[in-house]
């Protein structure tokens, strides 16, 4: 999960004749970028922020910036507020935020998100992508970059560059969390490994993303881009740990482990629920805090009926999302086991910038041990084994020492790999790139007979 400054969820102050209307046209493609992402502004957790805050930063920079996105519904799965069966258009921050209708799964099955994807793609190319502007995809969703790479195919020379922003490999993620059968899973991958190699250009967020596009779907090596996440959290110093706690009521003698952002399938958060199991039977002063929500969060919570050393705490306004983390003695990553190489997760950013100690419970060889081991923030223990993760917790809350270099350590990282300035900067030469390509293969099809 990321955090970053609330975004304003209404049109400009203008007035809603100027709110409805974009910003002065700058027409040339190079200056001109329509996203098509189905998570925005005002969720707070995955990539929503990071497209939101990319599309903004753009803008500031002059550039012309549309996106294409949904309503309002993640982490929970579930609609903000009335659920909408209509398009609507307005500018936030200079960015021109266009919504379309799309039903919302009770459950973020294969089948029922499927369904979600594609009335998303379908009313995303209903909406007339720009021909003087370039288009973005933030994937997943998978299958409405596909739709919109097919309608961009039908287009031919006519047709806008295309790039795919990947946060998230979409057939790693089917195969390591065992949604779907095998022929699914398959198709999956195909879709993908289509989709990708169709696109003018890849950005991706960690480069074993590059190395799994080339190796496993085809991607050309030079059509691969690597844009880091960066940090988003406000630039405050952490509360003093005792304050923090004493507006919380957290007893100061406790080992607080907070664990914030997603609760779905991926995070296998029942290892914490086991955890808490563990210590209530042993009676240590360790308490574990699950801050956000998700489509797992009920029926952990039921899980966790009767214990006493674990809380569930709702997505919380920034003030209190840092009140929160500041009186904590360590930050929890957890994925359940398997999970290795799907996606590297966007709490990694916040939780280095606050410079506390991280303990990590993932698959040893996967992309998020060797982000904690590069950053030299944290510790990584296997997933799914509770009593290790406990011990590794106390382990670091014991030793001010070591927590003390590991938060260090992790701050230092977040300075120097994961600035924004850093971030929109490349992604702007990424973007150059995607339109210098498309030129490109636009003067060679000129040149043909």
């Amino acid at each position: 999960m990321t955090r970053s400054a609330a975004y304003r969820n209404v049109t400009d102050s203008a007035g809603p004749e100027t709110a409805s209307r974009p910003p002065e046209s700058r027409t040339h493609a190079a200056r001109c970028v329509d996203f098509v992402a189905i998570n925005y502004a005002p969720e707070v957790t995955g990539i929503a922020p990071y497209v939101t805050d990319m599309a903004r930063r753009l803008a500031a920079r002059g550039w012309n910036v549309r996106v294409i996105t949904g309503y309002p519904h993640y982490p929970e799965w579930r609609m903000h507020g009335s659920e909408a069966d209509f398009a609507s258009t307005s500018v936030i921050d200079g960015v021109i935020v266009v919504r379309v209708p799309h039903s919302v799964p009770q459950r973020a099955a294969l089948v029922p998100r499927s369904r979600m994807e594609l009335e998303f793609g379908w009313h995303a190319i209903g909406m007339h992508l720009r021909r003087d502007a370039m288009v973005v995809l933030a994937s997943p969703p998978l299958i409405a970059s596909a739709m919109v790479m097919t309608w961009r195919g039908l287009r031919g020379r006519a047709a806008a560059p295309v790039g795919v922003w990947v946060h998230d490999l979409y057939s790693q993620a089917v195969t390591e969390t065992g949604s779907g059968s095998y022929l699914s899973r398959s198709l999956v991958r195909r879709l993908e490994s289509h989709t990708l190699r169709a696109a003018d250009e890849v950005a991706v967020v960690h480069p074993r993303f590059g190395d799994i596009l080339v190796h496993r779907l085809g991607v050309r090596r030079d059509a691969i881009t690597e844009i880091p996440n960066w940090n988003q959290a406000r630039p405050q110093c952490r509360m003093d740990r005792y304050l923090a706690r004493t507006e919380l009521g957290i007893p100061d003698d406790e080992i607080v482990a907070v664990h914030a952002g997603n609760m779905g399938v991926k995070q296998g958060l029942e290892n914490l629920v086991e955890v808490a199991r563990l210590l209530d039977a042993t009676r240590r002063k360790v308490r574990i805090y699950l801050v956000g929500d998700g489509n797992q969060r009920r029926g952990l919570e039921q899980s966790a009926q009767g214990l006493d050393t674990i809380t569930f705490i709702d997505s919380l306004p920034d003030n209190e999302f840092h009140r929160m983390l500041s009186a904590a003695d360590v930050l929890l990553v957890n994925e359940k086991t398997g999970v290795a190489e799907m996606s590297i997760p966007s709490k990694l950013t916040t939780y280095f910038s606050y410079g506390l100690p991280v303990v990590a419970a993932v698959a040893e060889r996967g992309i998020t041990a060797a982000e904690v081991r590069q950053s030299g923030g944290g510790v990584v223990v296997p997933a799914g084994d509770p009593a290790r993760l406990i011990a590794a917790i106390e382990r670091v809350a014991a030793d001010d020492e070591l927590a003390a270099s590991l938060g260090a350590a992790g701050k230092a990282y977040s300075d120097k790999a994961l600035g924004v300035d850093t971030a929109v900067s490349r992604f702007e030469d990424w973007l150059n790139k995607l339109a210098g390509r498309a030129h490109a293969s636009a003067r060679t099809d000129l040149a043909v007979p």
